[in-house]
């Protein structure tokens, strides 16, 4: 039976509390800081390689913590990988993310950005496997992996809505892997069934909610690390939320350790 590795994404509390959410970290168990680069690094984040490597270092030495992912690689960026006058920028930023990984030994870059992979009428969904194909290449080659994410329409795309069509992009992509989110799976009233028959695909997981609420106990947590403990997953398993107040974010955090750990 494998040990389940947890983390949790920066995004769940302010810079402040960064200290004492931290220390909670370390001391319920939790091995892995899932981060977005901004909110790692600030501004222009694949400007800062070696401040970052730093960093990493500094979480590793303090509180244990490796960094298993990255998540908003694309915050603040516009266009659509779709127009072929956006997509060779995109393109190049998301191999700068993959270096600014690479420099903090992060393994895999979850691929959400829905807004800017919405499909426009008339175009081929397939048109966008070169795209992936190029930035899934390069990652292969620095030691990581791009991990497409299924996002459901609300979040303003049409592209990759479902956990099945996350899946079955992802293998006609080579070396293309997923990030398997929870929230995902409960606004769409998923099956949890998907995950264990497309393990060989998922880098990461996200505990998640709706919106990105704050984690709710459920039956479906308990179940879910019965199974990949005896499937023997080997990658992280994540809380993504919201920014919450200190108190709330601890409270999630001692949740899902109970559960995970």
């Amino acid at each position: 039976m494998t040990q389940l590795r947890l983390a949790a994404s920066n995004i769940g509390w302010a810079e402040p509390d960064d200290p004492m959410i931290l220390s909670l970290m370390k001391e319920l168990g939790y091995t892995g800081l899932e981060a977005a680069p901004t909110r790692l690094v600030g501004e222009a984040p694949y400007t800062k390689l070696e401040q970052a490597a730093r960093l990493a270092s500094r979480l590793r030495k303090e509180y244990s913590l490796c960094i298993p992912s990255l998540q908003s690689i694309w915050y603040g960026q516009r266009g659509s990988l779709f127009d072929p006058a956006d997509a060779p920028h995109l393109a190049d930023y998301t191999c700068r993310a993959v270096d600014f990984a690479a420099a903090i030994s992060c393994p895999s870059l979850v691929f959400g950005n829905p807004r800017q992979r919405f499909v426009p009428q008339g175009t081929n969904p397939d048109s966008a496997v070169p795209f992936f194909q190029r930035i899934a290449s390069y990652a292969w080659a620095h030691g990581a992996v791009i991990a497409l994410e299924a996002n459901p329409p609300v979040y303003g795309t049409n592209f990759c809505n479902t956990s099945a069509e996350a899946f079955a992009f992802a293998r006609r992509v080579r070396r293309l892997a997923v990030n398997y989110d929870l929230g995902t799976l409960l606004t769409n009233g998923e099956s949890a069934d998907l995950l264990f028959e497309n393990l060989d695909l998922v880098s990461h997981i996200h505990l998640s909610e709706p919106g990105l609420a704050p984690l709710e106990p459920r039956p479906l947590h308990r179940e879910l690390a019965y199974q990949l403990r005896h499937a023997g997953y080997q990658g992280f398993v994540s809380i993504e939320m919201k920014t919450q107040p200190p108190q709330s974010a601890a409270r999630v955090l001692q949740y899902a350790a109970e559960v995970f750990l």
